[in-house]
């Protein structure tokens, strides 16, 4: 969808139950509102609904468009909301040594393929620096060496600062911490390589490559208190053979765990997914 001022989306799910398709574009149908698009899905008697349209009439405020639908929400037991796809989500970026994953979701912001505000850069090393540093993007350097709990209320006060909408672990080599996770309060995207859980420690790749596998992937998820074992976003594979070395098993890793990331930050952008019982719907 091309996004101008009178341009809305709507996400929604509640049970399941004949009917809801003409409740639901009914009431956009009374406001004079265009449907463009709409994708849905039912499963575990859970019905999920994403709704792209335009406003022919004045244009209403978010907060107008939610009071507005309160009263069907509530009749039909429905978690919902609305959001402006001209609005650019506020994402603070966590990075380490290796750079390839934050360096594509900066390059794409520049070029605008992935429209955010990059409101700043968290890392535990000083590598990203003279790239952050010329694009005036601010920049923290927080050090993970000491105790959790000397460091996490460092990062926390930071996020304080820049109130951002999401958190990238663009291969942030940490693990967080339950209490981050409940401070932070915000979603959090994660991305791995698919070898987990199979190949657990410092050498995944050294031991995927003595058991000659010819499958290489990632997988960007939401972050839990489970260690990457949060709801699914995205994920994708690339096939290779037995004349791959260990450092060409990396660069693959690397390039399609850097397409993935970026892939499952649209999508959050685009508002497509939905979160219910531990897994995510994903709409395309």
């Amino acid at each position: 969808m091309s996004a101008s001022a009178s341009e809305i989306i709507f996400l929604g799910h509640c049970p399941d139950q004949v009917g809801l398709d003409a409740r639901i574009t009914g009431f956009f149908a009374g406001e004079l509102f265009n449907i463009l698009d709409l994708s849905q899905h039912s499963e575990r008697g859970r019905f999920f609904i994403r709704i792209e349209g335009s406003e022919e009439g004045e244009r209403q405020s978010i907060q107008t468009w939610t009071e507005k639908f309160f009263p069907i929400a509530r009749e039909l037991n429905m978690e919902y909301s609305f959001h402006d796809p001209l609005e650019r989500p506020r994402v603070v970026m966590f990075c380490s040594k290796t750079l390839s994953c934050p360096l594509e979701i900066i390059s794409r912001w520049l070029s605008g393929d992935l429209r955010i505000d990059l409101r700043a850069v968290i890392s535990n090393h000083m590598d990203i620096d003279p790239v952050v540093r010329k694009l005036d993007i601010p920049f923290h350097h927080v050090s993970t060496r000491e105790r959790t709990i000397d460091f996490e209320p460092q990062q926390l006060r930071i996020l304080d600062r820049y109130n951002p909408d999401l958190v990238v672990l663009a291969r942030y080599m940490k693990i967080l911490s339950g209490s981050f996770l409940e401070e932070a309060r915000i979603p959090i995207l994660n991305i791995h390589h698919s070898f987990l859980p199979s190949f657990i420690g410092n050498d995944p790749y050294e031991q995927a490559y003595r058991r000659g596998v010819k499958l290489i992937g990632a997988t960007a998820h939401f972050v839990t208190r489970e260690l990457d074992e949060g709801p699914i976003i995205h994920q994708d594979v690339v096939r290779i053979g037995h004349q791959f070395s260990v450092a060409d098993m990396k660069q693959v890793g690397a390039d399609i765990e850097k397409q993935v990331l970026a892939s499952a930050l649209r999508k959050f952008i685009e508002r497509k997914i939905i979160q219910w019982q531990g897994r995510t719907v994903v709409f395309h």
